[in-house]
This record gives structure tokens, sequence and C-alpha cells, in this order.
């Protein structure tokens, strides 16, 4: 199910139901409806439209019985439409925020608080205080999420291990895992950086550079926060190959994969991933549990 709803740690049944028309229906165990049982949690996959429709169907139910609310959206949707970047084109993520309020305002002080992890970009946190009543917006940090796998957190603390910082706009966040992974190293580990220029109108990427000499014996670190297709990592990791690395390995919080992991065979060593989106089994990949 893509919606789990929890009152005092015990699961709470919900039933989703689609008419004939294409509309959605929900149910919920009338128990969930004890005026004691005022505060649950709410962890939602949000994967597709339909998702989306059901999680607001559930809140407005709740709502409407004065219970508080704290949420849990592990991969945000609509994260990476965080501006528009050509004429045309909507600004998705401004609205994907707006529809999580659109249960009212006679609502405020209910929403208690909002959990994503490793948000894009900041926007979605700013987004969220602003077209949003949570009282509270929390960002998991991606090192919180890396420190679970005892795998490869041995990884990054060899003295052979280096970080690649896929692009500019992952500067911020690739130092700061940097500075978790610092703490518990005698020496601080080496960032290396990366360029790519992609092309606004079909999102498509133009060219990568990695800046970095020969990386002979090494083994590097590709963070980010997605992977989608996968064109980026591949194009670094293709260079990173010429630079003579010993041992490639891609981490991304959240794994789309929507070409398959087998378009990097040849070039990515390891993946690791959290559990922010349901995956298949690969001899190749690493889940990491994560909870919050």
């Amino acid at each position: 199910m893509a919606i789990q709803l929890k009152t005092t740690q015990v699961n709470v049944p919900i039933e989703f139901l689609q008419f004939s028309g294409g509309e959605r229906h929900i149910q919920l165990n009338p128990s969930l409806l004890n005026p004691f049982k005022n505060s649950v949690q709410i962890k939602a996959s949000l994967a597709n439209s339909t998702d989306v429709m059901d999680y607001l169907l559930l809140e407005n139910v709740l709502l409407q019985q004065g219970i508080q609310l704290s949420v849990e959206i592990p991969y945000f949707p609509y994260a990476r439409q965080d501006r528009i970047c050509a004429q045309g084109q909507a600004f998705s993520l401004d609205l994907m925020t707006k529809l999580l309020n659109s249960n009212t305002e006679q609502y405020v002080g209910q929403r208690q608080e909002i959990v994503v992890w490793d948000c894009h970009s900041q926007a979605t946190l700013e987004l969220l205080r602003a077209n949003t009543t949570f009282q509270n917006v929390v960002n998991i940090e991606p090192i919180r999420i890396i420190q679970h796998s005892e795998a490869l957190m041995q990884i990054l603390l060899a003295e052979n291990t280096v970080l690649v910082c896929p692009d500019a706009g992952a500067t911020q966040r690739t130092q700061a895992i940097a500075n978790g992974i610092n703490a518990q190293r005698q020496q601080a580990i080496d960032i290396i950086h990366c360029e790519k220029v992609r092309d606004a109108n079909t999102g498509k990427i133009r060219a990568t550079q990695v800046h970095s000499a020969d990386l002979t014996g090494k083994t590097v670190v590709i963070t980010d926060d997605i992977c989608d297709g996968g064109a980026t990592f591949i194009g670094i990791a293709q260079q990173l190959r010429r630079l003579h690395c010993q041992n490639i390995i891609l981490y991304v919080t959240h794994g789309i994969f929507s070409k398959g992991l087998d378009v990097f065979d040849g070039l990515v060593d390891q993946l690791f991933t959290s559990n922010s989106r349901p995956q298949q089994t690969h001899s190749k990949l690493n889940l990491i549990n994560f909870q919050n």
C-alpha cells in the first residue's frame, strides 16, 4: 500500500476504492474515530496522481474529525520541478505544495509536522512553509540515511575513498555529507567536483566534465539525491574510468532507475539507495532500510 496510517504506533487499515467512472474513494476503520485517538501519523509514497488523490482524501477525513496529523513523504513528488525553466512550463512544485493545503484554512493547527527525505532543493522546504499550514517542516539530511548503511560507511571511511559532487547545485549537499563523514575520519575526505550542461527545454544533458587528474587506486563515491535514467552518472562514471579509478560507487537517496540498473554495467561497481521507493532486487544494488 502506498499510504500507511498509524495511531499510537498501531497500523490502521485503510480501504481505498475506485468507482467505475475513475473517481477515488476511501473508507476508514470506524475505531479510528474514537475521540481518545486524536493524533495520527501518515507515511505516504506518492508515486502517481492516484496516490496524491488518496492522500488528500485520507487527510480530509482525518481533519474533519479534529485529528492532528504528522506526515512523512520520503520522496516528495515534483521536487525536481522547482522552478520554471522555459516559457510554457508549469511551476509543478508550487502547485503540489498548494494541493497539500487544499483542505482549507479552517484546519490550522491540526497539521503538526511534515517530514521529507533529502529534498531536491531548498525550494521544497520554502514552498511547504509558504503554501501549507504545517507547523513544522523537516528535511532528513542524506548523511543520516548513509549512516544507516554499515557497508557504505566502511567505504567512505577508507583512506583511499573520495567523494564526487555531480554538479554545482549539489555542492552544499555534498559538503554536508563530507562533514558528517569527517567527524569519524583522521583526514578530511577529498571532494571532486563535476559540471554538467543541461538543455532547459528537453532536460537532456549536453555535456559532463570531471575536474580531476589521475585517480589510480582510488575508490570514488558519487552522491546525489535522485537517479532517474542515470545519464548524469553514466557520463561521470565514463570519465572516472578514464582516470583509472579502482572502484566507482553510486549513492542516491531516491532510486527511480527508470532505465533499469543494467545501464551501469562496466561503469559502476555498486549502487546504494534508500527505501524511499520500492526497489527490485539486483546484484549491484544495496538497499538502505531507513526508518525516521
